[in-house]
């Protein structure tokens, strides 16, 4: 992705994320906008560090938070439940804590809440605030076909530091050119995400962003384009030629 379509994104989700609004429902998902930026600036960032593994790292981290906002922004109806996963959520780190000064001061917040913190475990427990699995979320998220066996299973893997990393033709080591090489990849997937993330809240909102998207989807394509052509030009170089 170039750095103009990387400010260019990026300054149309914070436009979208700072407009005004009473609207319960859309500012929440304006809050997952501010949040989708950050993971964002964090992948330009690494990315322009040469440093592709943590750039899948977060990727696979974006592609939670962008299909987990998509599904609040249809989903109106879902806020609430949203709301309460969070406060789930907070309520049980709270429980963790064993800094014996903040344990104390928490100790009455703690037992003040028990009785709700057992009703949202209840309700909750390990899954996510929708309810989905991954697969089911990138669908009614919108995402296109093969984007999680194409791109998120390789993301995962390098997040949840698995033998892919460092294993090829079962031969383990340190691979730093593919690494780096995955900053690219990384960038442009990151880029496409969030044009599908925008357009699919200025649908759900009627923003009437629809030319600013389509300008900034071709641009995406168009990087991510370019990009498979490198890949395929190496894959088409003999290895002296490397």
């Amino acid at each position: 992705m170039t750095d103009t379509t990387n400010s260019s994104i990026l300054e149309l989700s914070k436009q979208v994320a700072n407009k005004k609004t009473d609207n319960r429902h859309f500012s929440a998902v304006q809050a997952q906008i501010a949040f989708a930026n950050e993971v964002l600036r964090g992948i330009s960032t690494v990315s322009t560090d040469g440093n592709g593994l943590a750039a899948e790292t977060l990727l696979r981290t974006l592609f939670e938070v962008v299909a987990s906002a998509i599904i609040l922004a249809k989903h109106g109806d879902k806020l609430e439940d949203f709301v309460r996963h969070g406060r789930f959520t907070e309520l049980r780190m709270m429980r963790v804590i064993e800094e014996p000064p903040l344990k104390a001061r928490l100790a009455s917040i703690v037992a003040a809440t028990e009785a709700e913190y057992q009703e949202l475990y209840a309700e909750f427990k390990e899954q996510r605030w929708h309810k989905m699995g991954t697969t089911e979320s990138f669908t009614e998220a919108e995402f296109q076909p093969g984007i999680y066996d194409r791109y998120y299973r390789r993301a995962s893997a390098i997040s949840h530091g698995q033998p892919y990393v460092t294993v090829r033709h079962g031969k383990v080591e340190a691979r730093p050119v593919p690494w780096k090489n995955f900053s690219t990849g990384a960038v442009n997937m990151a880029s496409l995400v969030m044009v599908t993330f925008l357009a699919i809240v200025s649908r759900e909102f009627k923003l009437g962003l629809d030319d600013e998207i389509v300008k900034l989807g071709r641009e995406a394509d168009a990087d991510a384009a370019r990009h498979m052509d490198q890949i395929r030009t190496a894959a088409r170089m003999t290895p002296t030629d490397r």
